[in-house]
């Protein structure tokens, strides 16, 4: 599942409260695959990092994220509409803030990157608490 590298990945996918009304996070009844994979390319501590983002096309394997693509995704516009209620969901951990996304390049050439921070304790946005409880059995 993973694409071909020596770096860990994370998966998971962005949601908004639109969206998270639709679609449970992740251990809350969601059986859905993930949408997104990260590549760690950076870690600044064990709670922030930044990561090449991948995404999976609806039939085929992982590709890496190109910013033209990105940038007409439902996710994208919610970020830019509202990135105050913009999350990364990951697999095993739970909401992330989303700090920035950005083009890179490397060898292989341009990506997109996406800056990630684990919420501190009690500070997760109050939408989130609100549709955890609500698909809390």
């Amino acid at each position: 599942m993973s694409p071909k590298s020596q770096q860990p990945f994370v998966y998971g996918k962005f949601v908004w409260p639109q969206r998270a009304l639709k679609r449970p996070f992740w251990g809350e009844g969601s059986t859905i695959e993930p949408e997104i994979a990260l590549e760690i390319l950076r870690e600044f501590s064990a709670s922030e990092f930044v990561g090449k983002l991948y995404t999976k096309p609806n039939v085929g394997s992982w590709a890496v994220a190109q910013f033209d693509r990105v940038r007409s995704s439902d996710w994208y516009e919610a970020y830019q509409k509202a990135q105050q209620h913009f999350v990364f969901d990951m697999q095993g951990s739970g909401p992330w803030e989303v700090l920035h996304f950005r083009t890179e390049s490397d060898e292989s050439g341009p990506y997109v990157a996406v800056a990630l921070r684990q919420f501190d304790k009690g500070k997760v946005p109050s939408w989130v608490a609100t549709v955890r409880k609500r698909f809390t059995i």
